[in-house]
């Protein structure tokens, strides 16, 4: 057998892992950068060009806290929103559970009104009965009265 030749990329082993790194990093931003987008936020740029004149420079601790401070923020405001939602989804819900209650407590009133003038109604119409009844008792009395005074005077 022969001797095994060193692979090349044994010596360039650190700059692979700094490229891997690198290229987990734009991930992580470009990751980022969709959740800004859904949110209705501008992406941010990265750059890959060597002239830096107009650029701010962070280490990859403040990139990295940066990246997780967005990713929260976005997450945070993802949740208020759909609280918010649900906030108001219920507030709707509650209004029109108490529209219906009204309108129940509304036809309720109208029943008890019509049932207290039918109530009324027939009060009337037993007062206007009695004083029939009355008034017959009274005519067949008078006639009993009359018969009883015809008999007399014929005998």
């Amino acid at each position: 057998m022969f001797p095994v030749a060193p692979k090349p990329q044994d010596s360039n082993q650190p700059s692979d892992r700094l490229m891997i790194e690198k290229q987990q990093e734009e991930a992580e931003w470009e990751s980022i950068n969709v959740l800004l987008m859904m949110h209705g936020l501008k992406p941010l740029s990265l750059v890959r060009r060597t002239d830096l004149k107009d650029l701010i420079i962070f280490d990859k601790q403040s990139s990295q806290r940066m990246r997780q401070n967005l990713k929260l923020l976005v997450e945070e405001t993802s949740r208020q929103q759909n609280m918010i939602q649900e906030l108001i989804e219920t507030n709707q819900q509650l209004r029109n559970e108490l529209q219906l209650e009204h309108s129940r407590a509304t036809n309720q009133e109208q029943r008890a009104n019509d049932l207290e003038q039918i109530m009324e109604s027939v009060k009337s119409k037993i007062g206007e009965l009695e004083d029939e009844s009355l008034n017959r008792a009274c005519q067949q009395q008078n006639k009993i009265k009359d018969l009883q005074k015809e008999q007399k005077t014929l005998q």
